[in-house]
């Protein structure tokens, strides 16, 4: 895996963030879900698709890929990363937030970030979950797998508990070595995307405080409760819209999320 990094940020409490920069254009920041950081992938193949069009500025999230990581882990520093990563870029900035990464966007905008626009694919909340809730008892239970050395563990109840991922294809994944033992690296920061995705409910207050034109898009291909999820978060966000993408699932094509960027962001702009 390439863990080329072309420079890196510090965020408020001294954590020092991998950031990497493709491509000329105007300045698009890329969070990544889970599992994804510079490097994997699926983050390399979507900047490739972007470069031409975009500076693509990806980061990997504090305890993951080349960032730090300093404890306490709260919320609060996963939006200071993003704000110092927005902040080095010195330009009008849009986002994209994939998965986990709509999760931590959002509450960028919320606190008030300077992202001009943004788009957020298949976040993975229910929207049948209460909003007002805050169950954190899925999180701790992540965080005993991987206290008693249980990290397969751990990675295998995210997939099929918040990713919806069938046994089966859990199953087919662990069967792939290298794959496999990548996603295991990063147990120990799982039950933190749950904590971000506010225990999988739509945080409605956090929503609410977002001011600047979103896209929720998802997969017209994928899982009817990651629409209905996506569908719940354009009912709590002011102003914003929903996209289905025919043919896509909760990992789009490069080049169908390219086409989504585009037509979103031309739009806004025209409104400015």
């Amino acid at each position: 895996m390439d863990q080329h990094v072309d420079r890196t940020v510090v965020s408020a409490d001294g954590t020092v963030i991998a950031v990497s920069d493709a491509g000329t254009g105007p300045a698009l920041v890329v969070v990544g879900g889970a599992f994804d950081h510079h490097g994997t992938p699926f983050v390399t193949a979507l900047s490739a698709e972007l470069r031409d069009r975009y500076r693509v500025v990806t980061y990997d999230r504090r305890g993951r890929g080349a960032s730090g990581d300093t404890e306490p882990w709260t919320i609060e520093r996963e939006v200071e990363d993003l704000a110092a990563v927005v902040a080095s870029i010195g330009a009008p900035t849009a986002a994209l937030g994939l998965c986990v990464g709509a999760g931590v966007v959002l509450r960028g905008l919320a606190a008030g970030i300077p992202i001009d626009a943004a788009v957020l694919w298949e976040p993975p909340y229910r929207a049948t979950v209460d909003p007002h809730a805050d169950d954190v008892v899925f999180a701790d239970a992540l965080d005993e797998h991987v206290e008693a050395g249980r990290r397969a563990q751990a990675v295998r109840a995210f997939l099929t508990q918040v990713l919806g991922v069938p046994m089966g294809q859990v199953t087919a994944l662990r069967l792939k070595g290298a794959l496999w033992r990548s996603l295991v690296v990063d147990a120990h920061v799982l039950s933190r995307d749950v904590r971000v995705l506010n225990g999988l409910a739509i945080p409605e207050r956090t929503a609410a405080a977002v001011g600047v034109p979103v896209l929720v898009g998802a997969g017209g291909e994928g899982l009817e409760w990651m629409r209905q999820a996506a569908r719940a978060v354009v009912e709590a966000v002011p102003g914003s819209e929903y996209t289905e993408v025919p043919g896509q699932g909760h990992v789009p094509e490069p080049r169908a999320v390219g086409v989504v960027l585009d037509r979103f962001l031309a739009r806004t702009a025209s409104r400015g």
